[in-house]
């Protein structure tokens, strides 16, 4: 599998697209694909001619997770691509927007959590980490009780029970529902109406609401990618994916 055929990479009017492009598996995520995503993070952070970024799957799916069949032939003393990727999210300085539709399972919710704009069409949420053997990644331990409430994230992350898109609006996850054939579109105003707000304002900007967690943000989710990587190599972890 190649990366660049999975993560299609363009740029329009100062917008980054990063298109999670790998229908046949529900846009599942490989360490390829993570790897290229990445990438094209870092690399933009110091071009002046990308303003903000639009990550999107396809109207069929967002992104089903991490593919499984990469969870089970990956090196647990090789550095994990996702959490290259989580921090390249969460570090991000300029404006990052999602398109999200069909399905988000997994990191494809958690990743969410580090955009600053979120458009949802009709979307099958859920994040079945424990029913993986593993535990939730990408600071959601942190960020999704911040939002919900205790009980509301126990019920999401231990329990990984599924919601729909009305639910993450009121979490917090999402910030407006758009029909399927239209979110796309919606989503790309708004980053293209983002690419010409004055840009050093706009950076500070997105630096001053993010800067109260920051410091305990990192700290979370490098803990969480301990643990993470502890349970995926526990027996109870490997039973519970062979199942799947």
């Amino acid at each position: 599998m190649k990366a660049q055929e999975h993560i299609l990479i363009y740029q329009d009017s100062g917008v980054l697209h990063l298109a999670i492009n790998r229908p046949e598996k529900k846009n599942a995520l490989s360490s390829l694909m993570y790897a290229a995503m990445a990438k094209a993070l870092k690399d933009s952070v110091t071009d002046e001619s990308i303003k903000v970024v639009l990550i999107h799957g396809t109207q069929e799916a967002f992104s089903a997770g991490n593919d499984l069949n990469d969870f089970n032939n990956r090196d647990a003393n090789e550095p994990s691509p996702a959490a290259t990727l989580l921090y390249e999210l969460y570090n991000y300085p300029k404006p990052i927007v999602g398109a999200v539709s069909g399905v988000a399972v997994g990191i494809g919710v958690t990743m969410l959590l580090h955009f600053d704009l979120v458009y949802a069409s009709e979307t099958y949420f859920k994040m079945p980490f424990v029913d993986l053997g593993v535990c939730p990644e990408g600071g959601s331990s942190l960020l999704i009780p911040q939002l919900a409430g205790h009980r509301k994230a126990a019920e999401l992350l231990m329990l990984g029970e599924a919601f729909n898109t009305e639910t993450a609006i009121n979490i917090g996850i999402v910030n407006q529902q758009i029909d399927k054939s239209e979110v796309f579109d919606f989503a790309l105003s708004k980053a293209k109406a983002l690419a010409l707000k004055p840009q050093n304002a706009l950076r500070a900007s997105k630096k001053l609401l993010k800067a109260s967690g920051q410091g305990i943000l990192h700290d979370v989710i490098k803990n969480e990618l301990v643990i993470f990587a502890q349970l995926l190599q526990s027996e109870e972890s490997i039973a519970a994916r062979t199942k799947k």
